[in-house]
């Protein structure tokens, strides 16, 4: 039991907006704090992009985040390069636990990385509402059913690469040329190298893949 408690919860991918509306739960023991979002479904850790919007250098180091839904504090307590180095205006990757501070929601970084494209933060969204992001273009509702399943198809390749390093993966990760023979799919080495970039698939050595959990 305490070791299945002690198990490393998964990363939701979330938009700054579900996390500032949900509530946070404080709990007791080794049980880990978590949120819990308004479809009562609950998160332990975060998988955020966002465009950095202001950092604080002085004490300990803070930057502020928006990713278009909103706009969240990403603070560490103690001196941390992981923060320090990111600038005003870079698109970052955070992973992090879900805080709260008063009224405040804030998250504590466990990772930070950056990325080098905003267009990933478009990406994301598609991701978390699977539908088309239009600006000043009429589409007819066949146009807007194909758009949706091309970017379910999208989704559903970035499922089947990361199921496969994870059932290829004995424990070194699992070799990129025996995922895409796995997978078997003409937009597969395009797919790993986004979700390479997108902080959801890592290298743990060179050729070697390991999903970011």
């Amino acid at each position: 039991m305490v070791e299945e408690q002690q198990k490393r919860q998964t990363a939701r991918k979330l938009c700054v907006r579900d996390i500032l509306d949900s509530t946070y739960v404080k709990e007791d023991g080794l049980k880990p704090n978590h949120i819990v979002l308004r479809d009562n479904s609950t998160a332990a850790r975060v998988n955020l992009l966002g465009v950095v919007v202001s950092s604080a250098s002085e004490g300990f180091p803070a930057i502020t985040v928006d990713d278009g839904t909103g706009r969240i504090s990403i603070r560490a307590f103690e001196p941390d390069s992981r923060i320090s180095y990111i600038q005003i205006g870079d698109v970052v990757l955070v992973i992090g636990r879900p805080r709260q501070f008063g009224s405040e929601m804030y998250l504590l970084p466990e990772i930070v990385r950056k990325i080098p494209d905003l267009g990933w933060i478009e990406v994301r969204k598609l991701e978390l509402s699977k539908k088309p992001v239009i600006t000043g273009v009429q589409t007819t509702p066949q146009q807007e059913v194909v758009t949706e399943e091309v970017i379910d198809e999208s989704v559903m390749l970035s499922e089947r690469i990361m199921n496969a390093i994870r059932l290829l993966d004995e424990g070194d990760g699992a070799e990129i040329e025996a995922v895409i023979e796995h997978v078997k799919d003409e937009n597969v080495e395009k797919k790993i190298q986004f979700l390479l970039q997108s902080g959801n698939v890592f290298e743990v050595s060179p050729g070697r893949l390991k999903v970011l959990e």
